[in-house]
This record gives structure tokens, C-alpha cells and sequence, in this order.
């Protein structure tokens, strides 16, 4: 999900990258994909949320830059919703980010660097997004493409230019990063690190709930737990397929049209002989000779060649006039004079000396017209449905382009309108759980999505590599929000019961924690603690090294970041319990010497220096300029969006 953006801005070009994903559309149109993308250029309305010296950056841009994140997320086939993105610091990263390139634009400018108009310009007419047919610069689809993402030319070039000076910025803040050993060897000792220790389990199952929560109880409590019942945005979508099925009958081939075919097809099905040819090629006439001789004195030519450290190649199955056109016309014809096994050559082609191998010999008879009929058939339906499928495409595409209504350009052409219920961009229903869509459904919902709003113009999207495509209208959005109480009262319910339970196991955790570090053995702590139920007490005993790049459970992660001699609680996955991490032990172990060691650990923090100086060259800049955050108008910022669960105005 968004851990992707958190990987790739580890990296310097990571950074630059995400300045020019985020500040601009260049990213989407480096991907041929810029459907959705807005200006970000800043401070057109909204309320302030922060200020990088004269740059105030509003609210209204922080929804989009989210917006952005989330529809190519969707695009990627993530279902991410508003409640996910939160989670996940999603909010923070994009404000942070806005910051971060206001920051390095106020920098750049008060230290009295310049992006000059014939370099955005070349900026511009480099990109292959703005490229016409002819594979050069167009004018005409450099306007087409802002318009129609409503971006105008003088903010894209303002975001061109601000983009490339966070790029020259952190190239050169990021050059050279050598890792002397002083640096590398208390990491690579970490990897011979010894701990061992003991992790037992106050399991949530065990617990006691209490009694059901009465009216006033479970409300608070859903209303305290709302995000968790979310229900993510979903769209009514109307669509008309095509499909190739649906026209086969309209452009089966006519018998007039076989018979035109057969009359124009020449010698294609005239009779003709096939053969299947090993070849050798040799530089010099000489060697081609010596191993013509061992082939005629019983030699396979293949166990020639391999002896003479060549090769042979083969032909199979194949014409005369092909075999000319990949060899010379003096070689196929000695091939085709030959008798079957006999062996040919040397025979001279600007390619060197051939020596040549009938393995084969195939004599296909002509065919009628009867006979030619099927393939031709086949032939001839393919290419007319192909072109009966691209003219109702195109024929649709003219149509809504000069205005047409989906209702209109459906009757028109005289398709079935079919209509979604209310679908994620998967396609999902989240009402229903046995709900099964046609497969097809997934990316008319992935357009329906990519639509602004209703009535909107309708789009044609490919459906699949048959040629099948549909029209899409979006007929109406179903905003996020929290299901009923009333329709869900049976798992709230639950809910507070295991929520209950778990502050429960989380207080006798604790407790054990208490007991653990006065001494007491963990079964012995669990035991006097009241924990009579569950598994008993496990011991651990790990080399860093040996748990390096594993799926650690939660509380082996935590023993390789505590102290001996101590304990630490941490909560389990599914609500499962609270697991109680005693470390008894840590070894510790010197690489120094260890070349090996070094070695590795060298490699894999080499990849991480350069984006960590460019994070502390964006911090540095930070701290030059002066920002000032809104903490209150964030804060209300996040709960709108946590509210309305959308990126879009509440």
C-alpha cells in the first residue's frame, strides 16, 4: 500500500522523484497515465495549515495531494480507503512533503538560484507524454493533455521549475558517500548479537468481558470507534460492452469474399515442396572443405561442426523462397537440387562458405478452394471483426466527443446499457459478501472511479486483449460512512466485549511485566498473576543475524530492541492478547576482522547514505526557512477527512 512511497524515499533519487510525483503530474505522465491529476501550485483557498516564509500552504491542497496518492494507488489496483490512508501516516507524509518543497523553493530562490524558460521549455518538449504521432514535440497535445486535467500552462511550468530545483539541490547535497569501517562495524557486530530470553502469553479468550454494554454504553463506543465500521466510497456505474462474441455473426466471411480471397491468393496455395535443412556456415573455403570431407566419410555434420568448435543450424519445414531470402539464392537452389540426406557445398554466400544437410523432404499438394475455404474463412472473419471493432470504437469515441450523452451513444449504436450496484474500485460489494462480479467489472469500475463527478463526459475502456471494450457513465457517487449501528449492533457488541477482555489482559500483562523484573520465573508470574488459561511460556534464543530479513512476530521484533534483564508487553495481532517479553541475556560479539561481515553490512547501508544525506540537506533547508505549522486547522483538516472518509470538499 503506501509503504511503497516510504521505500522508494529512502533513496536520494527516491526524493527527487517523490518532489516531482507530488509537486507535479510528471510521475503520471513518465507512466502514460496523468487521468486525475491537478495543479498542486499553491494557495488558491482554503483554510492556512502552514507557512514556508510568503508560501501558504491550505487545506485544499493537502486534499489533493492525497487525492493524487489515492487514485494511483486505485489505478494500481489498491483498494485503499480514506481510514487505511490514515492509519498508515498517509496524512503526514503528504503535508510533510508539501512543506518539504515549499521549503527547498523558498531556499533555492533567497539563495538566488534561477530555472531559466529555455530550460523548462526543454523540459516540456522532452517529455514523451506531450509527443504526437510523428514522435515529436506537439503543441496541440501539450494544451490537449493540461486542459483536459485542467492544469494551465503557466502552473505547469511554474511546477516544472520548482521540481528542478530540488534536483539540483539533492544531487549535489548527495555526492559521494564513501562508509569508512568506524561507521560499518557497530552494525556489522550487531549481526553476531546473541539474545535469548522467555515470552509468554495473557491471552485475550481468558479473560472475563463482563456483562453486554447497555444503549448509552455501545453508543459511545461505536461513535468512539466509527473509522472501524467505515464502508469506502462506492459508485453506481452504467456501462454497454462490446465483445467480439456479440459480432462474429455480422462479419463472418461471405462465400464472395472466400473466393475473391482464394483468386488473390497466388501461389499461397498453389502445391509446393518444404524442406528441412541443417546448415553450417565456415569463414574460409578451406576448413569448409576439410569438414565436407569428414561429413561424406560418415561424420554427422552436427558432430563436425562441434568438433571444428561450431555450430549448425537448422531449418525446418521451410520453402524455397524463404530459405533464399534468409540465406542467398545460390544456397537455396543447391538445397533444393539435392536429393533427401544428401549433403551440399561448400556453396559461397556473402555470409561465408555453406555446407548444407537434406534432412527432409515434404511435398504439400495444392488445395482447392474447398479445401482453402476454412483458413480463408478464419482469415477473413478475424480482419472484419477487427475493423467492425475499431469503427464502433472510433464511431463512439466521435460521438461523446462532439457531445453525445451515454444514453444517447448507446442507442446509436445499439448496445445493452447494463447498470453496477454500488461497487468498490475492485469491484467488491461490501454489502454483499457473496456478491460475484463478472471479471469484467473490475475495470469499468476502475473507471468509474477515474470520473470526476456525474455528468461527466463517458469513457471507453478496454476490457480485455480480445478487443472487447465498454462505454462507462458514472450514474452516482456513494460517499463513505460508517454503517448503521442498528445494522450492525451484533458486532459492535462484540467488539466492546473483546475490547474489554483485552484492557483486562492488557492489566494483568502488566503486572506479570512487574513480577518479571523482581526476579520471579514467567510461568511463575503468569500463574500468581491469575493467568491460568493459554500456552505456556516459550524460550527464545536468536542470532540477529539469523532472524535478519524475517517475518518476525511482534514480540521478537521487541526483544532486539530492549535491555537485559528487563521486560516489555506488546500487543498481539487480532486482538489475540497482550505477549509478555522477558530478555534474560545478550551476547555481544565484535565483526572486527570479519571481513565477510563488513562486507555485507557495507552493501546494504551503501544504498541508504544517499537518502539519508538528502533527508538531512530537506531538514537543514527546513530549518533555514522559516515554517510555521496550524496545528488546529490540521488537526481539523485530519478529522474532515477522517469524517467524509474522501479527499474530495466536505
Amino acid at each position: 500500500m503506501l509503504s511503497f512511497f516510504r521505500r522508494f524515499t529512502k533513496s536520494r533519487f527516491g526524493l527527487i522523484a517523490v518532489f516531482v510525483f507530488l509537486a507535479i503530474i510528471a510521475l503520471a505522465f513518465a507512466a502514460g497515465d496523468i487521468t486525475g491529476a491537478r495543479s498542486t501550485v499553491g494557495g488558491a483557498g482554503g483554510n492556512v495549515v502552514a507557512k514556508v516564509g510568503d508560501r501558504k500552504i491550505t487545506d485544499r491542497e493537502v486534499r489533493e495531494r492525497i487525492d493524487i496518492y489515492l487514485r494511483n494507488l486505485q489505478r494500481g489496483g489498491q483498494n485503499v480507503t480514506m481510514e487505511q490512508f490514515l492509519a498508515q501516516g498517509g496524512f503526514e507524509m503528504a503535508l510533510d512533503e508539501i512543506i518539504n518543497n515549499a521549503a527547498m523553493v523558498q531556499f533555492a530562490q533567497d539563495s538566488g538560484m534561477q530555472v531559466s524558460k529555455k530550460l523548462v521549455d526543454g523540459d516540456i518538449a522532452s517529455n514523451p507524454a506531450f509527443f504526437g504521432l510523428d514522435g515529436k514535440f506537439s503543441q496541440k497535445q501539450f494544451e490537449d493533455l493540461l486542459s483536459q486535467n485542467r492544469i494551465s500552462p503557466v502552473a505547469f511550468r511554474e511546477d516544472i521549475a520548482n521540481t528542478r530545483y530540488s534536483s539540483w539541490m539533492l544531487n549535489r547535497a548527495t555526492l559521494g558517500s564513501q562508509i569508512p569501517d568506524g561507521v560499518v562495524l557497530p552494525y556489522a557486530s550487531l549481526l553476531l548479537e546473541r539474545r535469548m530470553g522467555t515470552v509468554g502469553l495473557v491471552p485475550t479468550i481468558a479473560m472475563d468481558p463482563g456483562a453486554d454494554p447497555d444503549d448509552k454504553t455501545l453508543t459511545a463506543y461505536y461513535n468512539s470507534k466509527r473509522l472501524r465500521y467505515m464502508v469506502p466510497e462506492r459508485r453506481i456505474v452504467r456501462f454497454a460492452a462490446v465483445k467480439p462474441d456479440a459480432l462474429k455473426a455480422r462479419t463472418a466471411a461471405t462465400e464472395a469474399e472466400i473466393a475473391n480471397a482464394y483468386k488473390k491468393a497466388g501461389n499461397r496455395f498453389a502445391a509446393t515442396e518444404k524442406r528441412s535443412i541443417r546448415q553450417l556456415v565456415i569463414l574460409d573455403q578451406a576448413t569448409a572443405n576439410r569438414i565436407a570431407g569428414e561429413v561424406r566419410g560418415g561424420k554427422t555434420l552436427a558432430a563436425a561442426a562441434t568438433g571444428a568448435g561450431l555450430e549448425t543450424t537448422s531449418f525446418d519445414g521451410v520453402e524455397k523462397p524463404a530459405l533464399a531470402g534468409q540465406t542467398a539464392p545460390a544456397v537455396a537452389d543447391a538445397a533444393f537440387a539435392a536429393a533427401q540426406g544428401a549433403v551440399v557445398g561448400p556453396v559461397r554466400s556473402p555470409l561465408g562458405w555453406h555446407l548444407l544437410q537434406v534432412e527432409k523432404i515434404e511435398q504439400v499438394a495444392a488445395k482447392t478452394l474447398d479445401q482453402a475455404r476454412p483458413e480463408l474463412a478464419t482469415e477473413i472473419g478475424a480482419r472484419k471483426l477487427a475493423e467492425t471493432l475499431a469503427q464502433l470504437r472510433q464511431s463512439l469515441d466521435d460521438g461523446i466527443g462532439d457531445g453525445k450523452t451515454f444514453d444517447e451513444a448507446v442507442a446509436d449504436a445499439k448496445l445493452v446499457a447494463e447498470r453496477t450496484p454500488a461497487l468498490t474500485p475492485a469491484a467488491t460489494n461490501p454489502d454483499d459478501p457473496n456478491f460475484k462480479p463478472d471479471p469484467l467489472l473490475v475495470p469499468v469500475m476502475r473507471a468509474g472511479f477515474g470520473i470526476e463527478q456525474v455528468d461527466d463526459e463517458p469513457q471507453i475502456v478496454p476490457l480485455g486483449p480480445d478487443g472487447s471494450f465498454a462505454v462507462v457513465d458514472l450514474e452516482r457517487i456513494v460517499p463513505a460512512a460508517a454503517r448503521p449501528l442498528a445494522q450492525i449492533r451484533a458486532r459492535v457488541v462484540k467488539d466492546y466485549l473483546v475490547e474489554q477482555a483485552l484492557q483486562k489482559a492488557r492489566t494483568i500483562a502488566t503486572a506479570v511485566v512487574a513480577k518479571l523484573e523482581k526476579g520471579v520465573p514467567m510461568q511463575q508470574a503468569l500463574t500468581e498473576s491469575g493467568v491460568t488459561k493459554g500456552p505456556p511460556p516459550k524460550d527464545f534464543d536468536f542470532k540477529r543475524a539469523e532472524v535478519l530479513n524475517r517475518q518476525l512476530a511482534p514480540y521478537l521484533q521487541m526483544a532486539f530492541s530492549m535491555a537485559p534483564k528487563k521486560a516489555k508487553l506488546v500487543e498481539g495481532p487480532n486482538r489475540e492478547g497482550f505477549y509478555v517479553v522477558y530478555l534474560a541475556q545478550v551476547e555481544q560479539h565484535s565483526a572486527a576482522g570479519d571481513q565477510a561481515a563488513m562486507a555485507r553490512v557495507r552493501g546494504e547501508i551503501a544504498p541508504q547514505v544517499g537518502g539519508e544525506f538528502a533527508r538531512q540537506f530537506v531538514a537543514s533547508v527546513r530549518s533555514q526557512v522559516k515554517v510555521s505549522r496550524n496545528e488546529k486547522a490540521i488537526q481539523q483538516l485530519r478529522a474532515d477527512l477522517a469524517r467524509t472518509g474522501t479527499a474530495s470538499g466536505s
